[in-house]
């Protein structure tokens, strides 16, 4: 763990540094493809630049709304840190009405453009969640020790450090394994980031309708994600075993499942009135 970097006496978060080298990265990658669809830097920078801003305010919300979402006992819970999933709900309503009211093109096609900074953005952010120390999952089972699933868990000493990892896991072995969900997260990302190449290159051989990317992209992070929080250790909400972040997930699951569902019957309503 090293959650924080001292320079020049100024003590600096590594969970910050990497976001925000996450966020330039792709800013950086989608600019050059934006330029090759045709737009300018100027005309597609101005919606980047106010995305941050619009993702960090609706990631401190989303962090205020999710206790609320977990009953009674949710006074015991603790939400450190931004949320993904707040900043992603912010950013796509953001997006969707700038790109139409400013920039005055249909915004689909633009964010299937920009579908691939979706899981690159968590593939990369997941690294500052290694070096915080944050996001850990539960025990694994003892068996696991001996298998080839190891390689998907970390010690418990190397959280032992933080307080809050003390507290949570007191009373067990500290030769004890977790499971290493921040890499699990970055697998689960490595994974839509191919399948969502993959389809954005191949979206007019395959006639997909516009938008289909973006919503493909959501629908398989929000669906991985919600079977990964079953690893999370994390107190589960009013005694089922659902964890906050699960209803979080199923929102965006919703959202997006809904939304690729809507383009797969446009496109096969298309294909239908030209065959």
């Amino acid at each position: 763990m090293i959650p924080f970097i001292n320079i020049g006496g100024l003590e600096i978060s590594t969970w910050r540094i990497v976001a925000l080298g996450s966020v330039i990265i792709c800013w950086i990658l989608f600019l050059i493809r934006a330029k090759k669809l045709g737009y300018s830097f100027y005309t597609v920078f101005p919606w980047l630049l106010f995305a941050l801003p619009v993702g960090t305010l609706g990631a401190h919300l989303f962090n205020k709304i999710i206790p609320v979402l977990a009953g009674a006992e949710s006074a015991s819970y603790s939400f450190s840190g931004l949320t993904v999933i707040g900043s992603i709900i912010s950013v796509l309503l953001y997006s969707l009405l700038y790109i139409k009211y400013v920039m005055k093109t249909q915004p689909m096609q633009l964010m299937d453009a920009v579908a691939f900074t979706f899981p690159l953005s968590v593939l990369l952010g997941r690294i500052g969640c290694l070096l915080n120390g944050c996001c850990y999952g539960k025990i694994a089972p003892d068996s696991i020790k001996t298998s080839f699933l190891s390689v998907f868990t970390l010690p418990l000493d190397f959280y032992i450090p933080s307080s809050q990892i003390r507290h949570d896991y007191h009373g067990m072995p500290h030769d004890s394994l977790v499971w290493n969900l921040p890499l699990l997260f970055m697998l689960e990302a490595f994974a839509i980031l191919v399948i969502t190449e993959i389809m954005y290159h191949k979206r007019e051989k395959w006639a997909l309708y516009p938008g289909t990317v973006f919503a493909s992209a959501g629908t398989l992070y929000s669906g991985g994600r919600f079977f990964l929080e079953f690893m999370r250790k994390e107190g589960v909400v009013n005694g089922t075993i659902f964890n906050p972040w699960h209803i979080a997930t199923l929102v965006l699951f919703f959202i997006f499942f809904s939304w690729l569902c809507f383009s797969l019957y446009k496109r096969a309503k298309h294909l239908s009135i030209h065959t």
